[in-house]
């Protein structure tokens, strides 16, 4: 970008909200010129932490009034299209878009299209892509050192496979780089109420997806698991656990002289490898995200990622609605019109 400071937005204010307003503050490229919330509280709160930062109940206004090189869209899934079109269509060159990125296939479309015609930078918070711990991994990974990638396997309580579970979604294809192939869903009907409101629909879902490399990826997040998040990652000869509440990442291998053995040989033992990892620190992910952002090189979760990831939510929720029989993805042209109000 030019030498002058990019004049920013952050439009939702909740706790991920200020989460990127304390991102925005490591940027001195960036000045934060205005926030939006519904709740006046918000909004009060948020410009505690920006003194001088304009404030808006209504991001109609705030994008009409004000002059942005850089938003941030921190909103419910459902309002994110209108925003995010909105924002385009004030000049807005730059948008960090959360996740899920839209709650409709036909809306993603449109975002992307328009972002295209524009010559807009779209980035999705999917905020693994920016981890260093996952980064690292997708190297090892990449260099083969648990074989052929086969499975992903995620398990989480709390429900709201969107909210929570399309990160994962997103992780099966960051490590992988493949694309889903089939989906194929069953959502929890326990019926437990959404935390943000009876408007939006989240339950917990489990789903499983066949992946062009041949990989699997299973989440299970029925309502009925009281557990932290866990990741199970098998290749052909090794696995890898990860427990990001606790920091524990496990990566578990064959002995070099084991490695040119068949992989049918499934006795064989592993060994533990070093893998020196830290706490994910959100904020830290959202500033290295923004920094791509505000630059002029590759931005490691485009549009086009968190639109993937949306496709694999909804093939989930269509192969359920269905009676949970396999979806082909990309989804067909009638589905894309499927929405969904997650949260």
């Amino acid at each position: 970008m030019s030498a002058h400071k990019a004049r920013g937005a952050t439009i939702g204010l909740g706790r991920h909200g200020l989460r990127h307003l304390q991102a925005y503050r490591s940027l001195e490229e960036v000045e934060i010129i205005a926030v939006c919330d519904q709740r006046p509280e918000a909004v009060r709160a948020a410009q505690s932490q920006v003194p001088g930062a304009r404030g808006y109940s209504d991001w109609r206004e705030l994008l009409g009034k004000e002059k942005l090189d850089v938003v941030s869209v921190v909103t419910n899934g459902p309002s994110h299209a209108a925003i995010v079109l909105a924002a385009v269509q004030a000049g807005v060159g730059r948008i960090f878009c959360e996740k899920p990125m839209a709650t409709s296939m036909a809306d993603a479309d449109d975002m992307l299209q328009a972002c295209q015609n524009r010559g807009v930078r779209l980035a999705v918070s999917h905020g693994r892509r920016w981890d260093p711990n996952y980064r690292k991994l997708r190297e090892l990974l990449c260099a083969g050192v648990i074989g052929k990638l086969c499975h992903l396997w995620f398990t989480c309580g709390g429900g709201l496979f969107a909210g929570n579970g399309s990160h994962i979604l997103d992780l099966a294809r960051m490590l992988s780089g493949a694309e889903p192939q089939y989906a194929l869903g069953w959502l929890d009907t326990t019926g437990t109420p959404n935390p943000r409101g009876k408007e939006f629909f989240d339950p917990g879902t489990v789903a499983i997806y066949m992946l062009s490399n041949g990989m699997r990826c299973v989440v299970d997040m029925f309502e009925d698991l009281g557990v932290p998040p866990r990741i199970e990652i098998a290749g052909g000869i090794g696995r890898i656990l990860v427990d990001e509440v606790s920091n524990r990442w496990e990566l578990w291998t064959r002995k070099n002289e084991d490695r040119q053995e068949p992989v049918q040989a499934y006795w064989l033992p592993l060994s533990p490898q070093p893998f020196a990892s830290r706490p994910l620190d959100m904020v830290q992910m959202l500033e290295t995200g923004l920094r791509e952002l505000l630059g002029e090189g590759q931005i490691s979760c485009t549009g086009e990622d968190g639109e993937a990831a949306l496709e694999m939510l909804i093939g989930a929720h269509v192969s359920s609605r269905n009676g949970s029989v396999p979806v082909r993805l990309p989804l067909a042209v009638g589905d894309r019109n499927t929405n969904i109000p997650f949260t």
